[in-house]
């Protein structure tokens, strides 16, 4: 658990360490603010641990999101290169193999000289790209779909073009362009998801005046109020820490 989300679950641990400490005072904790009454602070205390466990579950909910996309992406830039490879040799003209070559840079956010030559071998053969080289990289998901949609348009074009391999046909590469798609729309849906809860935690935390860290001070402040400095009410709470967010 990072700093950040420390403070977040110790201020409201915190709050409750607070209630129950001023439960107890006497005379009676009572003051003229209704938002900084024992009642205000357990609502309070329950709605922080609401949107403490929803960031957590929508953020959860996104790491898996992300996960399942780095799993249908992972074997793209293979595909990629076996089916630009398949274009290299079917029987079109120079100028159609460049145009897919065009893409597929785009795609790969790389330079011509990095695609246009494939790699030989010793026996003749392609290299295969190293790890470093298959990672998805440069640029967003989303223009990588397009520019993949693109290919592909390219490719159902070519009348040439007509792999014998199952998984590098038109209609095969357009089943993965929608398992792309889907992916994404999903981490999309997810992030935005998480990112709500995130603002929602920081209303109740956080907010001027309303959120539970200005409530939990301003209490703390009531009791030096109220008992004194030097009281043992004040004592009791004094070092209670509340962290407002950087």
């Amino acid at each position: 658990m990072n700093s950040n989300k420390r403070s977040n679950q110790q201020n409201v641990d915190n709050l409750d360490v607070l209630t129950e400490k001023a439960t107890t005072f006497t005379p009676g904790y009572d003051p003229s603010e209704e938002r900084l009454s024992i009642a205000n602070h357990k609502l309070l205390k329950i709605s922080g641990d609401q949107v403490l466990l929803n960031v957590v579950t929508t953020e959860r909910a996104c790491d898996n999101a992300i996960s399942a996309r780095k799993a249908v992406f992972d074997s793209f830039d293979s595909l990629v290169t076996r089916a630009i490879n398949a274009l290299r040799i079917s029987e079109v003209p120079d100028q159609t193999i460049s145009q897919g070559e065009s893409i597929v840079r785009d795609l790969r956010n790389k330079r011509a000289s990095e695609i246009d030559t494939p790699a030989k071998s010793e026996e003749g053969t392609e290299n295969e790209e190293s790890p470093k080289t298959n990672k998805i990289r440069g640029g967003s998901f989303n223009t990588k779909i397009e520019n993949f949609r693109k290919f592909i348009v390219l490719l159902s074009t070519i009348p040439a073009y007509k792999p014998k391999e199952a998984d590098l046909t038109v209609d095969s590469l357009y089943e993965k362009l929608e398992s792309l798609k889907q992916a994404n729309a999903v981490f999309v849906t997810a992030d935005a998801v998480a990112e709500a809860a995130r603002r929602q935690r920081d209303i109740v935390l956080y907010a001027g005046k309303t959120g539970l860290v200005d409530i939990a001070m301003d209490s703390k402040l009531y009791v030096k109020s109220a008992y004194g400095a030097r009281s043992s009410q004040f004592k009791s709470v004094s070092g209670i820490k509340f962290t407002r967010k950087k």
